[in-house]
Formats: C-alpha cells, structure tokens, sequence
C-alpha cells in the first residue's frame, strides 16, 4: 500500500488549465489546486474550478481546491511606468499622470502612514523609493531602482500596517462565489493577528459556511502574533514571497522552521510556498539549491508544499509537478522520525489516537484508519507526521477533498452512519476492492470521535 506524505499544491492559470494538462498533473501527484483571486474573474474560476472537478471525478481523484483571497494589499493602478534611478516620483490616491510623474496607488490614504525617510517596495520588491516628503494628498519619493513598472503591481511598506480591513469587498464577493462553487480552503493573505481570522470565520459563518481557514504569514505583524494567528486557524503557509520583502531576506529560513513547529504543536497543517523551482518557469530542470529547498521542507514537517508561477504560467508545469514529486518522495524516505510531540491540548481523544498509530508499529498492522466525522479528527491524524500509515474514511465528497490536503493521510470515501460492525466490515471491503488492502492484512480502526479502537483482518 503506497500512501502520498507531502502534498503538492499546484497554482492554476493558463499553462495548466486545460483538462488535458491538468488530468497529467493530477495523474503526476498534484493532490490540490490552488485559484490566486489576485487575478482572473468569477467567469474565468468558475470555468476553472468546473475543469477541475470533472477531471478529478474521471480519475477517481480527490483534488482539493484552495482559493487565494486578495486580501489588504495595495497595488499600483492598470498603467506601466517607466522608472530611472534618483527621479522623483510621486504616489497618490486613485489615478496617476505619468506625464507629471505620479504614481496612481489603490490605498486612499497611504500618505498618511509612511514617513519622510520611510521606505516603499514595488512589484515585490523590484523596485525600491523612498519618501523625500509627505505631501497633502501624496507621497513624493525617490527612486533607486530602473526600469519599467508594469500595471497593478504590490505596494508594500516594510514595518508598517497598511490600516486596511482583512476582508475587503473583493474579497467578501469572493467568498460569496466560492460558498456557490463549494470550494475546499480558504486561504486569507496579510493576516496581522488572531482577530483578523476571527472576522473572516464570523463572516463565513453569516454565509453558513465552514470552510477550514489558512492564515498566510507574510509580515512582521503576523510574526509578532503567530501564536494567536495559529490558534485561529485550520493551516498556516509561510508566504515567503511578501514575508521576504517585508522582513529581511536573511530572516526567512529561521522563520519558516518556526512557523512550522509552531503549526505541528498544535496540530494544524502547514504550507510551504513561493520560488520552491522558480527557475522552471523558463527551464526544463530546477537548480540545485530549488530541490534541496524542497526537501528541506519535508525534513522540516511541513503538509505541503506549493508551486506558483511554474504552473500558473510556467513553459514547464507538467515537468515540474514530475521533478517536485521525485524530490518529495527522496527526501521522505530519509526524512528523520518526527519527535511526536503530542500537540498541545489534545486530550482523551488524541491519546487513544496515539496509542492507535504506537499499536500499528508493535503489531506490524498495515495501517490506522479513522473515521473522520469532523476537520479535527483528520487534523488530528496528520499532526502526528506520519507516524503510521492513514486511511480517512470520510462520509461526504467535501471532507474527502479536503482530507486530501494533509501529510500522510489517504482519504476514502464510504456513505453512511453510525460506527456498527456492518459499516467498519463495509470500509474494510471497499478498501480490498480498491487494492489499498489485501487479503489477511489487520487493520486498525479509530472511531466514534477518536474514542475508540477496533482490530480486523482482512478475510481471505
């Protein structure tokens, strides 16, 4: 029985969305699809998300779908600059005037938080200004970096929270479109604190949702409150794209292994993302250091990890998805044993877990299943790191994808209630029908809530 550890998170675009493409990256180990809603149209998702959900059901694959929401992030306006080092240029409100060299930015008052001296990044670092002086309606500054400023790029100031709400209307509209498409995770981008995620699950729940929520780490303020912010959350993914340009770059690696261990001891799943084989964008094979960085993120414990621009637009996606599987399933078979630390808080339900997955190594078992009536008991299960092999019997198509997103759990799909005898014998059998399990294989199963276990065989 071969059961898929790290998962790989493949952005959808235009290299990768047609159902020829995407029936070859799900057939290479894709496990979830990631819908950035920086970009694109409900249309274009919609389209999209449809793609996805057909291939996946022809290939009996469970692809679980992440979208990306925008969130409080400033952009330039939807014109190209052409930038010289040491001009002055100034950034104001709404619509700029090239000509009178003035940048149009989408944050009504960003005038008013950075100060004379302060520094301003765009286009994600890119291009660097800074602040000469604060004007009444603007801030005029200059420039350090040449070259052309394409159309609706990042503004980031370094240090300094931008002041806007979490959940802007693009991002309530969006959310309104994924509750009607039924889309797995929500991922919410610039979290500053454990508050920002109360209000995006609050409103969730004013639309009778539950979608499990990931905070994405991009800035020192999330930094400062990762506590809290991993409290609040279903998953976290270290963002390294916004959290390098908003922290220093040396930073990063520390603070990827500390988000982390921080989302294993509390059990929740954790995302790696951005420039994992960047350099596959335009090539057919990644760098050295890209598939070390890969497996760093495995010997690290982290659920997943995510590919951008290589799917998204990359001229190699399907080699890469190839390339990042090869690496994830080297360095898992040298992976070091995780600690197994028991995540904070998991009271009597955890350790009979525990003693579960401790039992499958005494025994020799082939694997623990649980059956999985909520997010936690799956949350659960992974957060022990693979320490066994584990099947998820899941009851609806919605916790079947999104059980998918986990390190080392399988999930299967079997109808019906209840914990009798006839329901585990019945998931016993569809797992011999699907060759996960054969026959005299013994199985443990964990259920009614993680309260109790129960040894079978399987016939002969």
């Amino acid at each position: 029985m071969t059961i898929g550890l790290t998962k790989i998170l493949a952005t959808i675009g235009p290299a990768s969305d047609s159902p020829e493409m995407l029936r070859k990256l799900f057939n290479s180990g894709v496990e979830a699809c990631r819908l950035n809603f920086s970009h694109g149209s409900h249309e274009e998702h919609a389209i999209r998300i449809a793609r996805i959900r057909e291939v996946s059901s022809s290939l009996g694959i469970p692809i679980s779908i992440v979208m990306d929401l925008c969130g409080p992030k400033v952009r330039t306006e939807n014109l190209s600059y052409t930038l010289t080092k040491d001009e002055i240029w100034t950034l104001v409100p709404g619509a700029g005037r090239p000509g009178k060299f003035e940048i149009g930015v989408s944050h009504p008052s960003l005038h008013t938080l950075v100060p004379k001296g302060g520094r301003i990044l765009l286009d994600d670092g890119k291009f660097e200004m800074v602040v000469q002086s604060v004007l009444p309606n603007g801030l005029q500054c200059q420039v350090r970096d040449s070259g052309i400023l394409k159309p609706r790029k990042a503004v980031n100031t370094p240090g300094i929270d931008n002041g806007l709400e979490i959940l802007s209307a693009k991002d309530r509209a969006d959310i309104e479109f994924a509750v009607d498409k039924g889309i797995d995770w929500v991922a919410v981008s610039f979290v500053r604190n454990g508050q920002d995620m109360r209000r995006v699950r609050d409103f969730l729940a004013t639309k009778q949702w539950n979608a499990p929520l990931i905070a994405k780490i991009e800035t020192p303020l999330a930094i400062a409150n990762l506590e809290d912010i991993v409290h609040e959350s279903d998953g976290v993914m270290v963002a390294r794209g916004d959290l390098g340009i908003e922290c220093p770059i040396e930073d990063i690696p520390v603070l990827q292994k500390r988000i982390i261990r921080l989302a294993q001891s509390h059990g929740k799943l954790s995302i790696v993302a951005t420039q994992m084989l960047e350099s596959m964008i335009e090539n057919p094979r990644p760098t050295r250091a890209e598939v070390t960085d890969v497996a760093n993120a495995v010997f690290e414990g982290s659920h997943v990890v995510m590919l951008s621009g290589e799917t998204a637009s990359g001229k190699f996606p399907l080699e890469t998805v190839q390339m990042m599987r090869r690496t994830l399933n080297h360095a898992e078979q040298d992976r070091e044993p995780m600690p197994y630390r028991r995540p904070e808080g998991i009271g009597e339900a955890g350790e009979i877990l525990w003693s579960a997955l401790s039992l499958q190594a005494h025994i020799k078992a082939v694997c623990v299943v649980v059956i999985c009536e909520s997010q936690t008991d799956v949350s659960m299960a992974a957060s022990f790191g693979g320490r066994a092999p584990v099947i998820a019997v899941c009851r609806t198509n919605a916790m079947l994808r999104r059980s998918n997103l986990y390190y080392g759990i399988q999930p299967m799909l079997v109808q019906g209630q209840g914990h009798s005898s006839e329901f585990i014998a019945r998931a016993a059998d569809q797992m011999k029908n699907l060759n996960i399990v054969q026959a005299g294989d013994q199985l443990i199963f964990v259920y009614h809530g993680l309260s109790a276990i129960k040894l079978i065989r399987i016939p002969g």
